[in-house]
Protein backbone atom coordinates (compact mmCIF):
# COMPACT_ATOMS: atom_id res chain seq x y z
CA UNK A 1 0.00 0.00 0.00
CA UNK A 2 1.37 3.44 -0.91
CA UNK A 3 1.79 6.19 1.67
CA UNK A 4 -1.09 8.06 0.07
CA UNK A 5 -3.41 5.07 0.22
CA UNK A 6 -2.38 4.17 3.76
CA UNK A 7 -3.01 7.64 5.09
CA UNK A 8 -6.34 7.90 3.26
CA UNK A 9 -7.54 4.64 4.80
CA UNK A 10 -6.34 5.70 8.26
CA UNK A 11 -8.06 9.05 8.10
CA UNK A 12 -11.31 7.60 6.74
CA UNK A 13 -11.30 5.13 9.60
CA UNK A 14 -10.84 8.06 11.95
CA UNK A 15 -13.84 9.80 10.40
CA UNK A 16 -15.98 6.68 10.61
CA UNK A 17 -15.17 6.38 14.30
CA UNK A 18 -16.12 10.01 14.80
CA UNK A 19 -19.44 9.60 13.02
CA UNK A 20 -20.37 6.47 14.97
CA UNK A 21 -19.73 8.32 18.22
CA UNK A 22 -22.34 10.98 17.44
CA UNK A 23 -24.91 10.10 19.59
CA UNK A 24 -33.40 32.75 26.52
CA UNK A 25 -30.65 34.93 25.12
CA UNK A 26 -28.57 36.63 27.75
CA UNK A 27 -28.66 40.34 28.40
CA UNK A 28 -25.63 41.93 26.74
CA UNK A 29 -24.01 44.31 29.22
CA UNK A 30 -20.58 45.71 29.87
CA UNK A 31 -19.59 45.63 26.21
CA UNK A 32 -15.92 46.35 25.74
CA UNK A 33 -14.37 47.58 22.52
CA UNK A 34 -13.20 44.76 20.32
CA UNK A 35 -9.63 44.60 19.09
CA UNK A 36 -8.46 44.24 15.53
CA UNK A 37 -4.91 43.39 14.55
CA UNK A 38 -4.97 45.10 11.18
CA UNK A 39 -1.27 44.64 10.43
CA UNK A 40 -0.30 41.22 9.01
CA UNK A 41 2.51 39.45 10.84
CA UNK A 42 5.74 39.83 8.86
CA UNK A 43 7.32 36.66 7.51
CA UNK A 44 10.46 37.24 9.54
CA UNK A 45 8.55 36.96 12.81
CA UNK A 46 9.16 40.58 13.83
CA UNK A 47 6.54 42.45 15.78
CA UNK A 48 3.88 44.27 13.70
CA UNK A 49 3.99 48.03 13.48
CA UNK A 50 0.71 48.42 15.35
CA UNK A 51 0.26 46.89 18.81
CA UNK A 52 -1.97 43.81 18.84
CA UNK A 53 -4.44 42.77 21.50
CA UNK A 54 -3.08 42.15 24.96
CA UNK A 55 -0.06 44.39 24.36
CA UNK A 56 0.80 47.87 25.66
CA UNK A 57 1.97 50.61 23.35
CA UNK A 58 5.56 49.44 23.42
CA UNK A 59 4.53 46.20 21.72
CA UNK A 60 5.68 43.90 24.54
CA UNK A 61 3.20 41.48 26.15
CA UNK A 62 2.66 41.96 29.86
CA UNK A 63 2.33 38.60 31.61
CA UNK A 64 0.40 38.46 34.87
CA UNK A 65 2.37 38.42 38.08
CA UNK A 66 1.93 35.71 40.68
CA UNK A 67 -0.05 38.18 42.80
CA UNK A 68 -2.54 39.24 40.13
CA UNK A 69 -4.88 37.67 37.64
CA UNK A 70 -4.72 38.63 33.96
CA UNK A 71 -7.66 40.62 32.68
CA UNK A 72 -8.17 37.98 29.98
CA UNK A 73 -6.81 34.48 29.60
CA UNK A 74 -6.96 32.00 26.76
CA UNK A 75 -9.27 29.04 27.40
CA UNK A 76 -9.03 27.49 23.93
CA UNK A 77 -7.03 28.10 20.78
CA UNK A 78 -6.07 26.60 17.44
CA UNK A 79 -3.10 27.93 15.48
CA UNK A 80 -4.41 29.39 12.20
CA UNK A 81 -2.75 28.45 8.92
CA UNK A 82 -3.67 27.41 5.39
CA UNK A 83 -5.17 28.63 3.23
CA UNK A 84 -7.77 25.91 2.81
CA UNK A 85 -7.36 23.17 1.59
CA UNK A 86 -3.68 23.04 2.63
CA UNK A 87 -3.41 20.32 5.25
CA UNK A 88 -1.04 17.66 6.59
CA UNK A 89 0.81 15.80 3.83
CA UNK A 90 -0.52 18.06 1.08
CA UNK A 91 2.62 17.10 -0.86
CA UNK A 92 1.13 13.64 -1.41
CA UNK A 93 -1.58 15.23 -3.57
CA UNK A 94 -5.32 14.78 -3.92
CA UNK A 95 -7.53 14.70 -0.85
CA UNK A 96 -5.03 12.86 1.30
CA UNK A 97 -5.48 13.81 4.95
CA UNK A 98 -8.58 15.89 4.19
CA UNK A 99 -11.32 13.92 5.94
CA UNK A 100 -14.82 14.99 5.00
CA UNK A 101 -13.77 17.55 2.36
CA UNK A 102 -16.19 20.48 2.24
CA UNK A 103 -18.14 22.01 -0.63
CA UNK A 104 -16.52 25.41 -0.94
CA UNK A 105 -16.68 27.04 -4.37
CA UNK A 106 -13.11 27.56 -5.58
CA UNK A 107 -12.05 26.82 -1.99
CA UNK A 108 -13.78 30.00 -0.84
CA UNK A 109 -16.73 30.56 1.47
CA UNK A 110 -19.71 31.99 -0.38
CA UNK A 111 -22.64 33.37 1.64
CA UNK A 112 -22.67 30.41 4.00
CA UNK A 113 -22.71 29.74 7.73
CA UNK A 114 -20.25 27.88 9.95
CA UNK A 115 -20.63 26.21 13.35
CA UNK A 116 -17.35 25.36 15.05
CA UNK A 117 -17.41 23.01 18.06
CA UNK A 118 -14.73 23.42 20.73
CA UNK A 119 -14.06 22.29 24.29
CA UNK A 120 -12.36 25.04 26.31
CA UNK A 121 -9.77 23.83 28.80
CA UNK A 122 -10.99 26.18 31.53
CA UNK A 123 -14.48 27.33 32.44
CA UNK A 124 -16.32 29.11 35.25
CA UNK A 125 -15.55 32.48 33.71
CA UNK A 126 -17.45 35.71 34.11
CA UNK A 127 -17.26 36.90 30.52
CA UNK A 128 -16.16 35.53 27.17
CA UNK A 129 -14.86 36.77 23.84
CA UNK A 130 -13.88 34.98 20.61
CA UNK A 131 -11.17 35.48 18.01
CA UNK A 132 -11.70 35.22 14.25
CA UNK A 133 -8.67 35.11 11.97
CA UNK A 134 -8.10 36.16 8.39
CA UNK A 135 -4.38 35.39 8.62
CA UNK A 136 -4.16 33.75 5.20
CA UNK A 137 -6.65 35.97 3.42
CA UNK A 138 -5.83 38.05 0.36
CA UNK A 139 -8.95 40.21 0.77
CA UNK A 140 -11.15 41.42 3.65
CA UNK A 141 -13.70 38.90 4.91
CA UNK A 142 -17.04 39.91 6.40
CA UNK A 143 -18.38 38.00 9.43
CA UNK A 144 -21.97 38.58 10.50
CA UNK A 145 -24.30 37.14 13.16
CA UNK A 146 -21.51 35.71 15.28
CA UNK A 147 -22.92 33.67 18.18
CA UNK A 148 -21.66 31.43 20.95
CA UNK A 149 -23.75 28.71 22.59
CA UNK A 150 -23.41 25.57 24.61
CA UNK A 151 -23.45 22.53 22.38
CA UNK A 152 -26.00 19.80 23.09
CA UNK A 153 -23.43 17.07 22.52
CA UNK A 154 -19.85 16.72 21.35
CA UNK A 155 -20.48 15.62 17.78
CA UNK A 156 -23.69 17.34 16.79
CA UNK A 157 -24.52 20.79 15.39
CA UNK A 158 -27.47 21.14 17.79
CA UNK A 159 -27.16 23.81 20.49
CA UNK A 160 -28.95 24.80 23.69
CA UNK A 161 -31.49 27.39 22.57
CA UNK A 162 -31.37 29.55 25.70
CA UNK A 163 -27.60 29.81 25.54
CA UNK A 164 -27.27 31.11 21.96
CA UNK A 165 -25.68 34.49 22.63
CA UNK A 166 -24.89 37.12 19.97
CA UNK A 167 -21.39 38.58 19.90
CA UNK A 168 -20.54 42.13 18.93
CA UNK A 169 -17.50 43.93 17.57
CA UNK A 170 -17.21 47.54 18.71
CA UNK A 171 -20.93 47.29 19.39
CA UNK A 172 -21.74 46.14 15.87
CA UNK A 173 -23.25 42.77 14.96
CA UNK A 174 -20.66 42.13 12.25
CA UNK A 175 -17.01 42.79 11.50
CA UNK A 176 -14.84 43.08 8.41
CA UNK A 177 -11.39 41.59 9.01
CA UNK A 178 -8.48 42.74 6.89
CA UNK A 179 -6.04 40.27 5.30
CA UNK A 180 -3.58 39.01 7.90
CA UNK A 181 -5.66 40.36 10.80
CA UNK A 182 -7.48 38.81 13.75
CA UNK A 183 -10.72 40.22 15.18
CA UNK A 184 -11.52 39.97 18.88
CA UNK A 185 -15.15 40.33 19.88
CA UNK A 186 -16.57 42.49 22.64
CA UNK A 187 -17.00 40.84 26.03
CA UNK A 188 -20.32 39.17 26.83
CA UNK A 189 -21.53 37.50 30.00
CA UNK A 190 -21.52 33.77 29.28
CA UNK A 191 -21.49 30.90 31.76
CA UNK A 192 -20.16 27.44 31.04
CA UNK A 193 -18.38 24.82 33.08
CA UNK A 194 -15.00 23.25 32.49
CA UNK A 195 -15.63 20.27 30.20
CA UNK A 196 -18.57 21.82 28.36
CA UNK A 197 -18.56 21.95 24.57
CA UNK A 198 -19.26 25.30 22.94
CA UNK A 199 -20.52 26.11 19.46
CA UNK A 200 -19.31 29.28 17.76
CA UNK A 201 -21.52 30.11 14.78
CA UNK A 202 -21.01 32.82 12.19
CA UNK A 203 -22.14 33.83 8.71
CA UNK A 204 -19.61 34.70 6.02
CA UNK A 205 -21.27 37.37 3.94
CA UNK A 206 -20.42 37.41 0.24
CA UNK A 207 -17.14 35.88 -0.91
CA UNK A 208 -14.45 35.17 1.65
CA UNK A 209 -11.40 34.89 -0.53
CA UNK A 210 -8.74 32.46 0.69
CA UNK A 211 -9.85 30.70 3.87
CA UNK A 212 -7.83 30.62 7.06
CA UNK A 213 -8.35 27.36 8.92
CA UNK A 214 -6.76 24.77 11.17
CA UNK A 215 -6.56 21.21 9.87
CA UNK A 216 -7.30 18.79 11.43
CA UNK A 217 -9.64 19.17 14.45
CA UNK A 218 -10.05 15.42 15.17
CA UNK A 219 -13.65 16.15 16.05
CA UNK A 220 -16.65 17.26 14.01
CA UNK A 221 -17.46 20.83 12.98
CA UNK A 222 -20.20 21.96 10.63
CA UNK A 223 -20.96 24.33 7.76
CA UNK A 224 -23.77 24.90 5.31
CA UNK A 225 -23.68 24.59 1.56
CA UNK A 226 -22.70 27.73 -0.39
CA UNK A 227 -25.49 30.25 -0.83
CA UNK A 228 -27.56 29.11 2.16
CA UNK A 229 -26.97 32.43 3.92
CA UNK A 230 -27.32 33.24 7.59
CA UNK A 231 -28.68 30.29 9.59
CA UNK A 232 -26.72 30.93 12.78
CA UNK A 233 -30.00 30.91 14.70
CA UNK A 234 -30.73 27.30 13.71
CA UNK A 235 -30.97 25.56 17.09
CA UNK A 236 -31.29 22.03 15.72
CA UNK A 237 -28.34 22.51 13.37
CA UNK A 238 -30.26 20.87 10.52
CA UNK A 239 -29.10 23.59 8.12
CA UNK A 240 -25.46 22.71 8.76
CA UNK A 241 -25.40 19.79 6.36
CA UNK A 242 -21.63 19.56 5.86
CA UNK A 243 -19.63 17.94 8.65
CA UNK A 244 -15.96 18.86 8.65
CA UNK A 245 -12.88 17.93 10.64
CA UNK A 246 -11.25 21.35 10.42
CA UNK A 247 -11.75 24.61 12.31
CA UNK A 248 -12.52 27.47 9.90
CA UNK A 249 -11.56 31.06 10.83
CA UNK A 250 -11.93 30.50 14.60
CA UNK A 251 -8.57 30.99 16.35
CA UNK A 252 -9.35 31.40 20.03
CA UNK A 253 -11.71 31.81 22.98
CA UNK A 254 -10.73 34.01 25.91
CA UNK A 255 -12.44 34.33 29.27
CA UNK A 256 -12.36 36.53 32.34
CA UNK A 257 -11.97 34.36 35.42
CA UNK A 258 -11.04 35.63 38.84
CA UNK A 259 -8.32 33.79 40.70
CA UNK A 260 -6.53 32.44 37.64
CA UNK A 261 -2.80 33.17 37.29
CA UNK A 262 -2.97 32.87 33.49
CA UNK A 263 -2.71 30.31 30.73
CA UNK A 264 -0.18 27.86 29.32
CA UNK A 265 0.65 27.67 25.61
CA UNK A 266 1.75 24.35 24.11
CA UNK A 267 3.85 24.99 21.01
CA UNK A 268 4.43 21.94 18.88
CA UNK A 269 3.87 19.78 15.81
CA UNK A 270 1.50 16.91 14.97
CA UNK A 271 1.96 15.21 18.35
CA UNK A 272 0.74 18.35 20.10
CA UNK A 273 -1.89 18.90 17.39
CA UNK A 274 -3.31 15.48 18.32
CA UNK A 275 -2.61 13.30 15.28
CA UNK A 276 -4.72 10.12 15.33
CA UNK A 277 -6.57 11.11 18.49
CA UNK A 278 -10.30 11.70 18.77
CA UNK A 279 -12.58 14.00 20.69
CA UNK A 280 -10.26 16.20 22.72
CA UNK A 281 -7.89 13.47 23.90
CA UNK A 282 -4.65 15.26 23.01
CA UNK A 283 -1.89 15.48 25.58
CA UNK A 284 -2.81 19.12 26.14
CA UNK A 285 -6.35 18.04 27.10
CA UNK A 286 -4.90 15.57 29.61
CA UNK A 287 -2.64 18.35 30.88
CA UNK A 288 -5.74 20.48 31.45
CA UNK A 289 -7.25 17.57 33.39
CA UNK A 290 -4.13 17.39 35.58
CA UNK A 291 -4.33 21.11 36.28
CA UNK A 292 -8.00 20.81 37.24
CA UNK A 293 -7.29 17.84 39.51
CA UNK A 294 -4.55 19.85 41.22
CA UNK A 295 -6.90 22.84 41.61
CA UNK A 296 -4.65 25.02 39.44
CA UNK A 297 -7.01 27.34 37.51
CA UNK A 298 -4.96 27.77 34.34
CA UNK A 299 -6.10 27.41 30.74
CA UNK A 300 -4.15 25.43 28.13
CA UNK A 301 -3.88 26.77 24.59
CA UNK A 302 -2.91 24.18 21.99
CA UNK A 303 -0.81 25.85 19.29
CA UNK A 304 0.36 22.68 17.58
CA UNK A 305 0.48 22.45 13.79
CA UNK A 306 0.80 19.15 11.97
CA UNK A 307 4.22 18.82 10.24
CA UNK A 308 5.49 22.01 11.90
CA UNK A 309 9.20 22.71 12.34
CA UNK A 310 11.30 24.82 14.68
CA UNK A 311 13.67 26.22 12.07
CA UNK A 312 12.86 28.21 8.96
CA UNK A 313 15.40 26.19 6.97
CA UNK A 314 13.34 23.01 7.51
CA UNK A 315 10.28 24.41 5.73
CA UNK A 316 10.53 25.31 2.06
CA UNK A 317 8.25 27.64 0.11
CA UNK A 318 6.56 24.58 -1.38
CA UNK A 319 5.73 23.27 2.10
CA UNK A 320 3.24 25.86 3.29
CA UNK A 321 1.10 22.99 4.61
CA UNK A 322 3.58 22.80 7.51
CA UNK A 323 2.53 26.23 8.74
CA UNK A 324 5.03 28.93 9.61
CA UNK A 325 8.04 27.53 11.53
CA UNK A 326 8.05 28.10 15.28
CA UNK A 327 10.73 30.77 15.08
CA UNK A 328 8.46 32.79 12.78
CA UNK A 329 5.11 32.25 14.47
CA UNK A 330 6.22 32.50 18.09
CA UNK A 331 5.11 36.11 18.61
CA UNK A 332 1.65 35.56 17.14
CA UNK A 333 0.94 32.07 18.47
CA UNK A 334 2.52 32.43 21.92
CA UNK A 335 3.38 35.94 23.07
CA UNK A 336 0.24 37.59 21.71
CA UNK A 337 -2.23 35.10 23.22
CA UNK A 338 -4.35 36.33 26.11
CA UNK A 339 -2.97 35.97 29.62
CA UNK A 340 -0.13 33.64 28.66
CA UNK A 341 1.98 32.86 31.73
CA UNK A 342 4.13 29.96 30.56
CA UNK A 343 4.94 27.88 27.51
CA UNK A 344 5.80 24.26 26.74
CA UNK A 345 8.07 23.98 23.69
CA UNK A 346 7.89 20.51 22.16
CA UNK A 347 9.01 20.15 18.57
CA UNK A 348 12.00 19.49 16.37
CA UNK A 349 11.42 15.97 15.06
CA UNK A 350 10.28 17.29 11.67
CA UNK A 351 13.45 19.37 11.47
CA UNK A 352 15.45 16.16 11.79
CA UNK A 353 13.69 14.55 8.81
CA UNK A 354 14.29 17.78 6.87
CA UNK A 355 18.04 17.38 7.35
CA UNK A 356 18.68 19.82 10.19
CA UNK A 357 21.33 18.95 12.75
CA UNK A 358 20.79 18.76 16.50
CA UNK A 359 22.80 21.97 16.96
CA UNK A 360 20.73 23.87 14.38
CA UNK A 361 17.45 22.79 15.97
CA UNK A 362 18.70 23.52 19.47
CA UNK A 363 19.75 27.02 18.39
CA UNK A 364 16.17 27.60 17.22
CA UNK A 365 14.76 26.30 20.50
CA UNK A 366 17.14 28.50 22.48
CA UNK A 367 15.98 31.55 20.54
CA UNK A 368 12.41 30.75 21.57
CA UNK A 369 13.45 30.33 25.20
CA UNK A 370 15.16 33.71 25.14
CA UNK A 371 12.11 35.43 23.64
CA UNK A 372 9.79 33.79 26.18
CA UNK A 373 12.01 34.80 29.10
CA UNK A 374 12.29 38.34 27.78
CA UNK A 375 8.49 38.51 27.81
CA UNK A 376 8.41 37.24 31.40
CA UNK A 377 7.17 33.71 30.67
CA UNK A 378 8.25 30.51 32.36
CA UNK A 379 9.46 27.81 29.96
CA UNK A 380 9.35 24.02 29.90
CA UNK A 381 11.16 22.32 27.01
CA UNK A 382 10.26 18.77 26.00
CA UNK A 383 12.69 16.14 24.74
CA UNK A 384 11.88 14.48 21.42
CA UNK A 385 10.09 11.14 21.68
CA UNK A 386 11.46 7.92 20.13
CA UNK A 387 10.26 7.02 16.64
CA UNK A 388 10.59 4.04 14.31
CA UNK A 389 8.33 5.08 11.46
CA UNK A 390 8.85 4.34 7.77
CA UNK A 391 6.16 6.65 6.41
CA UNK A 392 7.67 10.02 7.20
CA UNK A 393 11.25 9.74 5.91
CA UNK A 394 12.83 8.68 9.20
CA UNK A 395 16.33 7.30 8.69
CA UNK A 396 17.31 5.83 12.04
CA UNK A 397 20.93 5.31 11.06
CA UNK A 398 21.60 8.99 10.40
CA UNK A 399 18.83 10.72 12.35
CA UNK A 400 18.68 8.80 15.63
CA UNK A 401 22.15 10.02 16.71
CA UNK A 402 20.97 13.59 16.04
CA UNK A 403 17.82 13.01 18.10
CA UNK A 404 19.91 11.67 20.97
CA UNK A 405 22.28 14.64 20.70
CA UNK A 406 19.40 17.13 20.67
CA UNK A 407 17.81 15.53 23.71
CA UNK A 408 21.14 15.72 25.55
CA UNK A 409 21.36 19.43 24.76
CA UNK A 410 17.78 19.98 25.93
CA UNK A 411 18.39 18.14 29.21
CA UNK A 412 21.58 20.12 29.86
CA UNK A 413 19.79 23.49 29.97
CA UNK A 414 20.05 25.06 33.41
CA UNK A 415 18.19 28.30 32.80
CA UNK A 416 14.72 27.00 31.91
CA UNK A 417 12.05 26.45 34.51
CA UNK A 418 11.61 22.79 33.66
CA UNK A 419 12.40 19.86 31.35
CA UNK A 420 9.63 17.49 30.27
CA UNK A 421 11.39 14.23 29.46
CA UNK A 422 8.97 12.88 26.89
CA UNK A 423 11.75 10.69 25.48
CA UNK A 424 11.99 8.83 28.77
CA UNK A 425 8.20 8.66 29.16
CA UNK A 426 7.61 6.99 25.78
CA UNK A 427 10.78 4.92 25.42
CA UNK A 428 10.78 1.15 25.61
CA UNK A 429 11.91 -0.17 29.01
CA UNK A 430 14.24 -2.74 27.43
CA UNK A 431 15.55 -0.29 24.82
CA UNK A 432 14.82 3.35 25.67
CA UNK A 433 15.82 4.58 22.21
CA UNK A 434 12.86 2.74 20.69
CA UNK A 435 9.13 3.45 21.05
CA UNK A 436 7.20 1.61 23.76
CA UNK A 437 4.75 -0.20 21.49
CA UNK A 438 1.86 0.05 23.92
CA UNK A 439 2.07 3.85 23.84
CA UNK A 440 2.17 4.38 20.06
CA UNK A 441 -0.12 4.36 17.06
CA UNK A 442 0.64 1.92 14.26
CA UNK A 443 2.84 4.45 12.50
CA UNK A 444 5.35 4.33 15.41
CA UNK A 445 5.65 8.10 15.42
CA UNK A 446 2.46 9.42 16.99
CA UNK A 447 1.41 8.40 20.50
CA UNK A 448 -1.89 6.58 21.04
CA UNK A 449 -4.37 7.50 23.78
CA UNK A 450 -2.17 6.03 26.52
CA UNK A 451 0.90 7.70 25.04
CA UNK A 452 -0.84 11.07 25.10
CA UNK A 453 -1.59 10.58 28.79
CA UNK A 454 2.05 9.63 29.42
CA UNK A 455 3.21 12.85 27.77
CA UNK A 456 0.85 14.92 29.92
CA UNK A 457 2.06 13.16 33.05
CA UNK A 458 5.68 14.03 32.19
CA UNK A 459 5.02 17.78 32.25
CA UNK A 460 6.20 19.40 35.51
CA UNK A 461 3.21 21.47 36.66
CA UNK A 462 5.17 23.39 39.28
CA UNK A 463 7.42 24.86 36.58
CA UNK A 464 4.42 26.28 34.72
CA UNK A 465 2.30 27.65 37.55
CA UNK A 466 3.25 30.66 39.69
CA UNK A 467 2.92 30.73 43.49
CA UNK A 468 0.92 29.63 45.38
CA UNK A 469 0.28 26.90 42.81
CA UNK A 470 3.87 26.29 41.67
CA UNK A 471 7.36 27.73 41.34
CA UNK A 472 7.08 29.86 38.18
CA UNK A 473 8.46 33.11 39.57
CA UNK A 474 9.15 35.21 36.48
Amino acid sequence: MSVSEWFRVSVLSLCATALLACSGPRDITDRQPSSLVETPMPDDGAEPDAPSVDEPDDGQPVPPTSQTSPEWLGAWSAAPYGPYPLKPLTALGGDVATPLPSVLINNRASNQSFRMIVQPTLGDGERLRVRLSNLMGEQPVRFESVHVARSLAQNTPAIEAASNTPLYFDGESGVTVAPGAEAVSDAVPFVYQTGDHLAVSFHVSGQSGAITWHAISYGLNYLTLPGVGDVTGDISGASFTQPSMGWFFLSGIDIKRSGSPGSIVALGDSITDGAFTLFNSRWTDHLADRLAAAAIPMGVMNQGINSNTVTAEATTEAQAFKGAPAVLRFDRDVLQRAGVRSVVIFEGTNDLTAGQSAEQIFAGIRSLVARAHEAGLCVVVGTLTPRADVLYNWDAQTMEPQRQRLNALIRAQDDVEGIADFDLALGRASDPAKPALGLYSLDLLHPNAQGMKAIAEAVPLDALAPPPFGNCAR
